[in-house]
């Protein structure tokens, strides 16, 4: 193969989907590094000539100018994909329907769009026939993802990459108008369609989520970010932080499920240590060491008048003034009230 088509196919592989774009000058030192000395202006004239056969295009109407495939420019694979990967990408696409941002989302969707023209080729194959006979179904009820604007998430995730401080307005939640914020970027973490960049802010140490939703938008600036020491995303997430602490620690848990439900609780335990005991009145007792958060709140409530929460005190009270006040929702008052 010739040095020329191997410098063609290294440019056509670091130009970006539109509306990102890299210009002449960045593809030099793309090249360069690899070993090709090439003149910006033979990048060009090469550009030109691959546009006549590749669809990308130069946006020369907003400087900087730069060179991108186009939006609706389909995957470009070699070696090809084949049909399992096309498999695994068409079930990957359901899956993830609901999971991600649209905009990340609109990043896969040309492979997408690949992987199902590959399938659709290929109606002697049984894989081909697969995604008809396989659906993924999302725990409870199905939420549409919060709108990320794309320019606020590609600076977020850039500048995270870069470990470079972030200028973001945000709009803090009940708040109507948006403040200006300096933040540290520490990690990122998505928890269903929704992401929260872990920061600290200013000359602050301790550590804030931001919501990326709420941001309206975010700058990259060229001071390094200030790393917290011993910060590791994996501990933060273990310690329950993302999962918004009430009590602040474990507790143990112990409740009673219905037959009705404790099968649900016997064939996925809400955790590894989890004990199952049956009772005489033919409820089953549950006994778990877990984080008091929100979200365990929120799932015991989903069992309704299906379980009975026993320990700790404190949760077994919480739970019962929220029945209480559901109860005060749901009566029935006589017109002479």
């Amino acid at each position: 193969m010739s040095d020329t088509v191997l410098r063609h196919w290294m440019m056509l592989r670091h130009l970006p989907r539109y509306p990102r774009k890299i210009d002449a000058a960045g593809l030099a030192d793309v090249l360069a590094d690899a070993g090709y000395e090439v003149s910006r202006r033979s990048i060009e004239r090469d550009l030109h000539k691959l546009s006549a056969v590749f669809p990308i295009v130069c946006d020369d109407q907003h400087k900087p100018y730069g060179w991108s495939w186009l939006a609706t420019a389909a995957a470009f694979d070699l070696p090809a994909m084949d049909v399992h990967a096309a498999l695994a990408f068409r079930m990957a696409a359901e899956h993830l329907r609901g999971l991600l941002p649209e905009v990340t989302r609109g990043y896969l969707e040309p492979h997408f769009l690949r992987a199902q023209a590959v399938l659709d080729s290929q109606d002697d194959n049984a894989l081909s026939r697969w995604p008809d006979k396989v659906r993924v179904v999302p725990p409870g009820q199905p939420l549409l993802p919060p709108a990320i604007g794309r320019e606020v998430l590609e600076n977020v995730q850039a500048g995270l990459l870069a470990e470079r401080q972030l200028s973001v307005v945000y709009r803090k939640r009940g708040e109507t108008e948006p403040r200006t914020y300096i933040a540290h970027p520490q990690a990122l973490v998505w928890r269903d369609a929704v992401g929260y960049l872990l920061v600290t802010l200013w000359d602050y140490g301790d550590l804030k989520q931001l919501v990326l939703h709420r941001m309206e938008s975010v700058a990259i600036l060229d001071a390094p970010r200030r790393a917290l020491p011993d910060f590791a995303v994996d501990e933060e997430i273990a310690s329950g932080s993302v999962d918004f602490l009430l009590t602040g620690g474990l507790v143990l848990v112990e409740a009673l499920f219905d037959p009705l439900v404790a099968v649900r609780v016997r064939e996925t335990p809400v955790a590894a240590n989890q004990q199952l005991e049956d009772q005489p009145d033919g409820r089953v007792l549950l006994r778990a060491t877990l984080l008091d958060t929100v979200q365990l709140r929120a799932w015991l409530r989903s069992y309704g008048e299906f379980v009975e929460v026993l320990a700790p005190p404190d949760l077994r009270a919480s739970l019962a003034d929220s029945a209480r006040a559901m109860v005060a929702r749901y009566v029935i008052q006589s017109p002479s009230s």
